[in-house]
């Protein structure tokens, strides 16, 4: 049988600030600014423009990833009509049909490295196997704004790999299986699939092109 997760002792994350503090010491760095520290001045300019507001992508996401926590749950959180378009089809998507949920909104570190992130889910499918064959899902969440994006929403693929690494620091006894990306838009949801292999080696990519612009003192 395999438990949930037990948060990792010290470890908390301060929304406001968007950083994570280790035993008392804040960490350097997130992954999402590891990940995108060399992003085009106007790649980052048009995600600042389309951030806030009643449309903006930090309020949908915000919803839909509450709402998806508690679904996971197995307790939906009421929220506004105008998002039930991207409900129906995460609560149709063959991949959460039968699952034990092992941890949700997790928070993670890497001391080493002083990075810190959080994945949105990890789950464990239910087959017709044996118990100790079900494989192990960990997965991201990610939502857009229409349609025709969900379909050209590229996956998670050195984010699940920096959450694949510190989880192999942390819970080295479990294995998982697969890395997801969950694409969420109205009507529509894509599941994009890679191998944990592929993901880890794309966020040492990542970390490698980072650190080597890292003054030396």
């Amino acid at each position: 049988m395999v438990e949930p997760l037990q948060e990792i002792t010290g470890l908390s994350f301060h929304e406001d600030l968007h950083r994570y503090r280790l035993r008392g010491e804040w960490l350097a760095q997130s992954v999402s600014s590891v990940i995108g520290f060399d992003m085009h001045p106007r790649q980052r300019a048009r995600i600042d423009e389309t951030k806030d507001g009643p449309d903006g992508w930090a309020l949908r996401g915000n919803t839909l990833h509450a709402w998806h926590e508690g679904f996971l749950k197995g307790s939906e959180p009421a929220i506004e009509d105008r998002w039930t378009p991207w409900l129906n089809p995460l609560r149709s998507e063959p991949l959460f049909s039968d699952f034990e949920l092992l941890a949700v909104e997790f928070r993670l570190c890497d001391a080493k490295r002083s990075v810190g992130g959080s994945f949105d889910f990890l789950i464990r499918l239910r087959s017709d196997e044996p118990e100790k064959d079900w494989p192990i899902v960990l997965g991201d969440l990610k939502t857009v704004s229409s349609r025709a994006a969900v379909g050209s929403r590229k996956p998670a693929t050195a984010q699940l790999g920096a959450y694949l690494s510190m989880m192999q620091q942390h819970y080295p006894r479990l294995w998982i299986s697969e890395c997801v990306t969950v694409v969420a838009g109205p009507e529509r949801c894509r599941v994009i699939r890679q191998t944990p292999d592929a993901c880890a080696a794309a966020w040492e990519d990542a970390w490698g092109r980072f650190e080597c612009i890292q003054p030396d003192f």
